[in-house]
C-alpha cells in the first residue's frame, strides 16, 4: 500500500510545481494590466471630468492592490504545514479574498458618498459642469479590450491549473465585471447628449453621478457574496451540501469492505482547499501503516471528485465530538 502511495502522490507534486507556475505568471499578468487601466482611468477622468470613469479607475487600483498580494499567497498555498504553520497556509486565501472585498466596499462606499452630495447639489440648484466626451470613446474601447483579454486569461488558467485557484477564478470574475461595467459606462457617457432631444433632456447634467450610482449598485454584489464566504471559511464553517454529500460518497466507497464504522465526519473548505476529518471505529486492530495508507487514498479520491486539493484526517473513536448523539453510527463493514 506504501508503494502504491507513492506512485499516485509523486505525479500530483509536479503537477502542483507546475500549476503554481501557471497561476504566478497570470497574476503578475493581470497586475500589469490593472496598473495599465488605473492610469487610463485617471487620465480620463481628468480629461473628461467624469466621476464614473474615476470610479472605474479606482476599481483597477483595487485590483493592483489584490493582485500583489495574491502573487505571493500563490506561493504561500502550496507549501505544506510546517512548525510555523501547522494547519498549512491555506487560511491566507481566504483572507485575501476577505479582505479585497473590505477594500472594493470602501471604493464603492467613496462612490456612492460622492454621487449622492452631487445630486443634493444638483437638486438645490447649482450648476454641474459639462463633461468633455472626446476621450471616452477611446477609453472605452481600450479598456474594456484589457478586461477582456485579462478575463480570457485568467479564466484559461484557472481550467489549466485543474480549476483549483480561487484567485485566479476570483481575478477572472472581476475582469468579466469590469469589462462590462466601463463598456456600459462609456456607452452611456457618449449617448448622453441624444437625451437632449427626449423627456429627460433635464438629467443630462446629472448623467454622470446617475452612473456612478449605478456602477455601485452593480459591483455591490461581488464583494458582499464574497465577503460572506471568506468570513464564513475563516470562521471555521461546514463546507456546503453539495461537498458534504461528494465527501460522504466517497467515504461510503472507500470505507466499503473494511472491519470499521464511520461515526462521523466534517468538511471544512478553507481557500482552494477542503479539510476532511472522519471518525471511525474499528471493529478490530488496525496499524498505522493501515491508517495513513486509508488517509492518503480518501485524499486522492476526494480530490478528484471534489476537484481540489484534500487534506485528511482519520480519527479512531468510539464517541466523537459533533453529533454521535443524533445520528446512528454507519457500518463499512
Amino acid at each position: 500500500m506504501v508503494m502504491t502511495d507513492r506512485l499516485v502522490v509523486e505525479p500530483v507534486l509536479d503537477d502542483v510545481g507546475r500549476f503554481r507556475h501557471i497561476e504566478f505568471r497570470s497574476l503578475r499578468f493581470g497586475m500589469v494590466a490593472n496598473a495599465l487601466m488605473a492610469v487610463a482611468g485617471f487620465m480620463a477622468h481628468v480629461l473628461t471630468g467624469s466621476s464614473a470613469l474615476l470610479l472605474d479607475g479606482l476599481y483597477s487600483a483595487v485590483l493592483v492592490g489584490s493582485s500583489l498580494i495574491a502573487t505571493r499567497i500563490s506561493r504561500n498555498v502550496v507549501k505544506p504545514p510546517d512548525r510555523a504553520w501547522p494547519y498549512g497556509y491555506d487560511g491566507q486565501e481566504a483572507m485575501y479574498v476577505l479582505f479585497r472585498s473590505l477594500v472594493l466596499l470602501g471604493v464603492i462606499g467613496f462612490g456612492l458618498s460622492s454621487a449622492c452630495g452631487t445630486l443634493v447639489d444638483w437638486w438645490r440648484g447649482a450648476v454641474i459642469p459639462p463633461l468633455t466626451l472626446e476621450p471616452v470613446a477611446m477609453y472605452t474601447a481600450v479598456v474594456t479590450g484589457l478586461c477582456g483579454l485579462l478575463s480570457w486569461r485568467h479564466f484559461r488558467d484557472w481550467r489549466r491549473t485543474g480549476r483549483i485557484s480561487l484567485l485566479l477564478l476570483t481575478e477572472a470574475r472581476n475582469a468579466r465585471v469590469d469589462a462590462l461595467i466601463t463598456a456600459s459606462t462609456g456607452l452611456a457617457l457618449l449617448a448622453s447628449p441624444l437625451m437632449q432631444f427626449t423627456p429627460l433632456a433635464v438629467m443630462v447634467p446629472v448623467t454622470d453621478p446617475l452612473l456612478v450610482l449605478a456602477i455601485s449598485l452593480v459591483l455591490l454584489r461581488e464583494p458582499i457574496q464574497a465577503l460572506r464566504e471568506s468570513l464564513g471559511q475563516a470562521a471555521g464553517q461546514a463546507a456546503d451540501a453539495v461537498v458534504l454529500n461528494s465527501t460522504r460518497e466517497v467515504l461510503m466507497q472507500e470505507l466499503s469492505g473494511l472491519s470499521l464504522q464511520m461515526m462521523d465526519f466534517t468538511v471544512q473548505q478553507l481557500g482552494r482547499t477542503a479539510f476532511v476529518v472522519v471518525y471511525i471505529n474499528p471493529l478490530e486492530p488496525l496499524d498505522s501503516a493501515t491508517v495513513d495508507g486509508l488517509r492518503h487514498h480518501i485524499d486522492a479520491r476526494c480530490s478528484t471528485v471534489l476537484q481540489c486539493p484534500v487534506r485528511t484526517e482519520v480519527i479512531l473513536t468510539v464517541k466523537p465530538p459533533i453529533h454521535w448523539q443524533d445520528s446512528a453510527p454507519q457500518s463499512a463493514s
